[in-house]
């Protein structure tokens, strides 16, 4: 099936913490995998899946407190291999140790695999989603700024917006949700914006 809704397909996100999403309490460690996604011709099949973990960790005075980190794998299983293996790992950073990889769509033709990369520090308001795209015939991922550079491709400038992968079109563009950019706290959008208001966009077939 099909999906071109902008809220995540019900097990297709990989999105898990160390945290109890009702209480905010830390819980402990944490595994999510998502349901096993086939390309519509039954070539390839993909799942991700992300580990939380708790770390102690030290902060600028010298306390020692535990939190969480994530690390989120992507796997792959074609028609020359037997089983799944990985394709795509996402580390945690110092600045965003969440992450999660989402499952968007596989084009309609070809093998191309449309991801959202979700990042986002824990106890802030940072974070974001990453679109990338894994082509299971040349086994290559997207750079993790390809969407962005089609719009600065099509602004003419370097710019910034807000992005959501929504799944491809009949002809194999990407759909995508985008709006501006606003930075935390801020009622207007950054200088550097290029999307006016949120919209539904299309992005031609790389």
């Amino acid at each position: 099936s099909r999906s071109n809704s902008s809220s995540p397909v019900s097990g297709r996100d990989s999105s898990v913490s160390c945290y109890d999403k009702d209480s905010g309490r830390l819980v402990g460690p944490n595994k999510l995998r998502t349901v096993v996604l086939e390309s519509p011709d039954g070539t390839y099949r993909a799942y991700a899946d992300t580990e939380a973990l708790t770390h102690k960790k030290r902060d600028a005075q010298g306390d020692e407190y535990v939190d969480c980190e994530n690390t989120s794998r992507l796997f792959a299983a074609g028609p020359q291999s037997y089983g799944f293996r990985p394709v795509m790992i996402v580390l945690p950073t110092p600045e965003l140790a969440g992450n999660s990889i989402g499952l968007i769509d596989w084009s309609p033709k070809g093998h191309r695999l449309l991801i959202a990369e979700g990042l986002w520090g824990y106890g802030s308001d940072f974070g974001g989603i990453v679109i990338r795209i894994y082509d299971a015939d040349s086994d290559k991922l997207s750079s993790e700024s390809f969407v962005e550079e089609a719009f600065r491709r099509d602004a003419g400038k370097d710019c910034v917006g807000v992005f959501q992968p929504l799944g491809f079109s009949g002809d194999g563009g990407i759909i995508v949700k985008a709006g501006p950019y606003f930075d935390v706290g801020e009622e207007q959008p950054r200088a550097d914006t290029c999307v006016a208001k949120e919209g539904v966009r299309l992005i031609a077939a790389a």
